[in-house]
């Protein structure tokens, strides 16, 4: 009877252990995917300081979604810069749009509305604006 009751406290234990290891997993921070942008130096000479980018957020199964970014001014005389950041939110699910907007913060997470950016090798990035890069369609008379 006792090893019984050993046997039941232990498998209780386990369960509640593994059921709270899923909650963690399943809490923010999930990883979406990688958020690659690359600067355009020449689109600067347009907008003036703030540099433009074109970005692609691209998960682990393959899916991709498009996006056109806005960065602050960088460095003087900065080309052709491509720039990397982890995306997480809190249930690591990809929807449509999902970076639309702006995200701040102090070079070590940007934060969104929607999704926070993690740098991977945008080091001293603090601030990024993103619209979403769809497809357009040319309609004409036939």
């Amino acid at each position: 009877m006792r090893s019984i009751l050993v046997a039941l406290t232990l498998g209780t234990a386990a369960a509640t252990i593994a059921y709270a290891h899923g909650l963690d997993e399943a809490g923010p921070g999930r990883t979406v995917g990688t958020l690659t942008c690359r600067t355009n130096p020449d689109l600067g000479l347009v907008l003036g300081q703030t540099r433009g980018a074109a970005c692609h957020l691209v998960t682990a199964d393959g899916q991709r979604q498009g996006y056109a970014a806005l960065l602050p001014p960088g460095t003087d005389g900065e080309g052709a810069r491509t720039l990397t950041w982890r995306v997480t939110t809190a249930d690591g699910r990809l929807r449509p749009g999902l970076l639309v907007g702006r995200f701040s913060g102090d070079g070590a997470v940007l934060r969104g509305e929607r999704a926070d950016l993690a740098p991977i090798d945008a080091m001293g990035e603090n601030r990024l604006r993103l619209a979403a890069d769809e497809a357009r369609v040319t309609l004409g008379a036939r």
